[in-house]
């Protein structure tokens, strides 16, 4: 048991060595990535992102796997194509950096505990557990952002129609509808203004619409690129007939994202509500249990 003891304090003060001397050797190398993210909101190990960016660098990882391109995906999505590989990095230099502090913390309570295996396997749990939460939570963002999208495009295409309708070009009628919202905090209308200052820097119609289409990711959103792009291409009379066709379409879909926002909302009550519920129960069963116990003694 005592040379057990010995190579797992060896082990744990190896291990804290290593990572010392990579934060010391990496830490201004990797300074830019820390610095990056002081004004994101996001919660990084930012401190010791250096020890996961080292990893992947000594390491070459390529993120070609399934699991890479699906996470890939989704922080393109929150974040932008433009920052999609700095962000994939910084999450998985996370994760490195909070599986070398649990092996630590593992060590720790390996030492403390006498090797009692039940507090081995609950570190080793709580590990597993914040490693999925880290990917849900990502998720969690993509689903809360196509829902915001969601709500906010039937006025979008509404006002999109009138301006059209009222003989402004598709370009001039998108700048007139981001120039309303300047300084919006929309997701959607942020995505909006992009695709204006694409179309300002020069880009090609059709190409800024088809990015704008690939950002929101939405299908109805998609379906409207392909309409309008057909229209670029081709010309006719009857965009704006299409347009309220697919204004009353979205005006429905707002419909089913609300009343789904409403059906999680109150699936979040049920839980404080059960709580609510059983302390009632307890106030009311507690007094009539004392009386009942009272009654019984005088027996």
């Amino acid at each position: 048991m005592l040379l057990i003891k010995i190579i797992t304090l060896a082990a744990l003060m190896g291990s804290i060595s290593y990572l010392l001397v990579i934060l010391a050797g990496n830490y201004a190398r990797y300074l830019a990535y820390i610095k990056a993210l002081d004004k994101s909101k996001d919660r990084f190990l930012k401190r010791f992102l250096p020890i996961g960016l080292y990893v992947l660098d000594r390491y070459g990882y390529s993120f070609n796997s399934a699991y890479d391109r699906r996470i890939l995906n989704f922080i393109c999505e929150v974040y932008g194509q433009e920052y999609s590989f700095f962000y994939i990095r910084v999450m998985y230099a996370n994760k490195i950096a909070l599986f070398a502090l649990f092996v630590i913390l593992e060590l720790i309570t390996a030492l403390a505990s006498g090797y009692d295996l039940s507090y081995m396997i609950y570190i080793v749990m709580l590990m597993a557990l914040i490693m999925i939460v880290e990917d849900t939570r990502l998720k969690n963002r993509v689903k809360l952002r196509r829902l915001e999208i969601q709500l906010e495009f039937p006025n979008f295409i509404n006002k999109l129609t009138l301006l059209l309708n009222a003989g402004m070009t598709m370009s001039k009628a998108w700048e007139k509808i981001s120039g309303d919202r300047t300084g919006s905090r929309s997701t959607f209308y942020q995505e909006v203004e992009k695709t204006v200052c694409d179309l300002k820097a020069g880009k090609n119609e059709a190409e800024a619409y088809s990015q704008f289409a690939k950002r929101v990711k939405v299908p109805e959103i998609s379906r409207l690129m392909s309409t309008i792009l057909q229209n670029t291409k081709r010309g006719g009379t009857d965009l704006v007939l299409s347009l309220r066709l697919q204004s009353n379409e979205c005006w429905e879909m707002r419909k089913s994202a609300v009343r789904k926002l409403g059906e999680e909302a109150s699936t979040k009550l049920l839980f404080p509500m059960m709580i609510m519920f059983f302390a009632i129960l307890i106030i009311v069963v507690t007094p009539a249990v004392l009386s009942m116990q009272g009654i019984a003694s005088d027996f």
